[in-house]
């Protein structure tokens, strides 16, 4: 009888060891990741092993590039891509151009280091020669400016494009440079330039801001565009001693029809310190300017 018991419980502990072992190898409880597979450039396929922490994200595997993954841009990206725009021309160096942007690759006037390309507009090179004020330009560049006044950059490539602004802007750079040779004495000891242009329709506003920056150079002293109204307003003109250290450029356009102008030109310090160019009549006629001064008044 013990025999019988014995040989029972023997068998039931054997069935009850057999069937746990079944559940455990069905797969169904616990499961067996297979590692990632990554093909190779050469082709071969290598096994990458990935950790899961434990709040179940996936970290990407060791070497990989977490800024790729988002998207940024490399720092040495930045900045390779090229500039073009176009440009006015007021005055030609062997050093540079002063010029003013005419679209927004860099409105405003600027300091242009010469580059090694210059073309005209059949691509063909060309020197520093055929380069003239006036003229408008297409500049290439790397895109950077130093933030001066003017701004500076140099060009990588120049093309001709055919196109002058306007023809006006050098018969007032002329006249400006021979207000400033009449009478010099009035231009001793000023620190500023001011120049009136408010009347000149025929400019654009970045030749009359061109053209005050160059007539500084003509009369002495760093040259802006103002009033006398203004002027007077800040302090910097009264009314009966005039500009201690500064001068007052004004140029009205009287009439501007068929390549003719009528202007009168005034420079002024003080009610007892002026000249007058009055009653200027021009002519453009091949490319060039012609002026008749009407009368020369000093006060």
């Amino acid at each position: 009888m013990r025999k019988k018991k014995l040989t029972v419980l023997i068998f039931v502990s054997l069935a009850f060891l057999l069937t746990a072992c079944g559940r455990q190898g069905s797969g169904k409880e616990t499961a067996v990741e297979e590692p990632l597979k990554i093909e190779t450039e050469a082709g071969n396929t290598r096994k990458e092993e990935t950790q899961t922490p434990s709040d179940g994200t996936e970290k990407p595997a060791p070497g990989t590039d977490m800024q790729e993954q988002e998207g940024k841009v490399r720092e040495t990206d930045a900045g390779d891509d090229e500039v073009k725009g176009r440009f006015e021309i007021f005055e030609v160096t062997q050093e540079g151009l002063l010029a003013c942007g005419m679209d927004n690759a860099y409105p405003g006037l600027c300091r242009i280091g010469h580059g090694n390309i210059l073309e005209n507009q059949d691509g063909e090179t060309i020197g520093l020669s055929a380069l003239v004020p006036g003229m408008i330009v297409e500049l290439t560049w790397n895109g950077g400016v130093e933030e001066s006044y003017p701004a500076q950059f140099t060009y990588s490539a120049l093309k001709l494009t055919g196109e002058s602004g306007n023809p006006e802007f050098l018969l007032y750079l002329q006249l400006l440079q021979d207000l400033a040779k009449t009478d010099p004495g009035l231009n001793e000891g000023i620190t500023e330039s001011y120049f009136d242009f408010t009347s000149v329709a025929s400019l654009s506003e970045g030749e009359k801001e061109g053209l005050a920056y160059l007539g500084g150079t003509y009369f002495g002293g760093f040259g802006s565009q103002s009033t006398q109204e203004e002027l007077a307003a800040q302090g910097i003109l009264d009314r009966e001693k005039g500009i201690e250290n500064g001068i007052l450029v004004t140029i009205e356009e009287l009439s501007n029809q068929n390549g003719k102008v009528t202007c009168n030109a005034e420079k002024y310090r003080s009610g007892t310190g002026a000249y007058y160019f009055h009653d200027v009549t021009a002519e453009y006629k091949n490319g060039k300017w012609k002026y008749e001064i009407g009368a020369e008044m000093i006060s």
